[in-house]
């Protein structure tokens, strides 16, 4: 007879399973906060089953929280070391966190504990390609296709290799004909309509690449439950409450606390406009340290909401302190070690956070990144992003052009009106004059130049690198600059919106 602790153990196990059903369909059904909190719930009743961590750790996955699902991953396997499917959710969020050494490691495991399955070859061939390796890749990628011959992640890969080689209206046909597939899931459908809009790119196809991304984008707003404009109302009432503070009204006291940088960066701007390649650039200068894209400043963002940039205004010196020493507690908290060190914080996400900045980090320096405006919203058009409520803006030109119209006028009143210790940095700049641009930014940055920043690739290759920009800066100095200019058609409807700073 069991005990009253079996039962209730098997009663826990049963309500967790149910969560996890429903958190299932409210995932389909694109509510992700909804999925996200049953799964969260499910994991507190059954902190031990391997089933329960896995599938929660694959939610945190699927919509961009990597670490959290690393960790519920880990201890899927922490309980039992033989769960493929917990290797295998390891191994994609680390190769979504640009980790690809270590994913491939991963895929590996996959391939030794389950050699009569496809996802560990499909996974190696897909980082042997990543790593440069385009042989070793289609060798893993043969054996996956004679064990599963339609696997997504295999398929994409080898177009991904035919691409390489210049055959692209092969990597196309190969697309098209996995897409018209019955039962193709909403994110291989959208990966393979983004390669599928590559490859006719290349081809010069343009009207066919433009409507691949077009279609990519619509599934990807589809499985994450449309649209809403909230990213872009958020930057525009931060913008407006600055512009009602007095002069001066952020200019308070930061003291330092522990476990601060001897300097420290903030690398902002918009995505696609050349942050991750300035990072690359400035991790090559020894002594720098550089973080990507993680919510550092969680604690502070509530001062972002309606009303909050006034009480930001009115923090105390030990206020301000606590923020500071939560900033740096979550920098550590990535496994970043800054003592002694220039450390440089790069996230175009982050640049709504202007005020913030000013009011908590005084001290710091602010690099903003520029580039060619109808460059950045196109190339955040079509490339694929993980959801957020900023990416969701990015599936349409009409709204990535006025959420980028927004946040480029919030960057140009902060640095107007707020205490900010900044430079502009021209992404056109620095891929035309590369020593004077980057002999620029060591200057303000307070950190010596040399040749060898020429010598970024190298330095990237050997990093994790997490955003979409990873091929480009693992190359030498690759001149993105003029891509819009074969959809300038496409763009026409939105230069309205762009003029202003296409001409600043």
């Amino acid at each position: 007879m069991a005990t009253v602790r079996e039962q209730a153990a098997k009663t826990a196990a049963a309500e967790a399973m149910s969560l996890c059903f429903n958190a299932y369909w409210r995932q389909q059904a694109g509510d992700q906060p909804a999925a996200l909190a049953l799964f969260a719930r499910a994991v507190e009743l059954a902190p031990d089953d391997p089933n329960i961590l896995t599938t929660a750790g694959d939610a945190l996955r699927f919509t961009g929280q990597l670490d959290g699902a690393l960790a519920l991953l880990d201890r899927a396997i922490a309980v039992d070391p033989s769960m493929v499917a917990a290797w295998f959710g390891r191994a994609l969020a680390l190769d979504a966190s640009g980790r690809t050494e270590d994913a491939r490691a991963g895929y590996a495991k996959v391939a030794e504990l389950s050699p009569a399955t496809a996802p560990g070859f499909a996974g190696l061939a897909a980082m042997e390609f990543l790593l440069g390796e385009v042989d070793a890749a289609r060798d893993h990628a043969a054996h996956a296709l004679a064990l599963a011959p339609g696997d997504a992640m295999t398929v994409m890969t080898v177009a991904r290799c035919d691409m390489a080689d210049g055959r692209h209206a092969a990597a196309a046909e190969r697309l098209r004909g996995f897409i018209r597939q019955t039962g193709v899931t909403a994110n291989d459908a959208i990966v393979a309509l983004g390669l599928l809009g590559d490859a006719f790119d290349a081809m010069g196809r343009t009207d066919a690449a433009f409507d691949a991304y077009s279609r990519a984008n619509a599934r990807f707003v589809e499985s994450h439950g449309g649209h809403d404009a909230a990213a872009r109302h958020e930057v525009e009432a931060i913008d407006a409450a600055v512009a009602r503070l007095a002069p001066g009204a952020l200019a308070g006291p930061a003291p330092a606390v522990a476990g601060e940088a001897a300097r420290h960066i903030f690398l902002l701007g918009y995505p696609r406009s050349g942050t991750t390649l300035t990072e690359q650039v400035l991790a090559t200068v020894p002594g720098v340290t550089t973080l990507e894209e993680t919510p550092t400043l969680a604690a502070s963002t509530g001062y972002l909401a309606p009303g909050g940039i006034a009480a930001l205004a009115r923090l105390s010196a030990d206020e301000a302190a606590a923020l500071r020493a939560d900033y740096w507690a979550r920098v550590a908290a990535a496994g970043i070690d800054v003592a002694g060190s220039t450390f440089v914080d790069m996230d175009p996400f982050k640049a709504p956070a202007l005020p913030l900045i000013a009011r908590l980090f005084p001290d710091a320096k602010v690099v903003i990144v520029q580039r060619d405006a109808r460059d950045v919203v196109w190339s955040c058009f079509r490339r694929s992003f993980v959801y957020s409520p900023v990416t969701i803006e990015f599936t349409t030109l009409p709204r990535v052009a006025q959420h980028y119209g927004a946040v480029m006028r919030l960057i140009r009143r902060c640095l107007d009106t707020l205490p900010l210790d900044a430079h502009v940095l021209n992404y056109e700049d620095l891929v035309h004059d590369f020593d004077g641009a980057t002999q620029a930014l060591c200057d303000f940055a307070g950190l010596p130049w040399s040749p060898g920043l020429r010598d970024f690739a190298r330095t990237a290759s050997a990093r994790p690198v997490k955003t979409a920009s990873v091929h480009q800066v693992r190359r030498p100095l690759f001149d993105g600059s003029g891509q819009w200019r074969k959809y300038a058609a496409q763009l026409e409807p939105v230069m309205p919106v762009l003029a202003e700073w296409v001409a600043a």
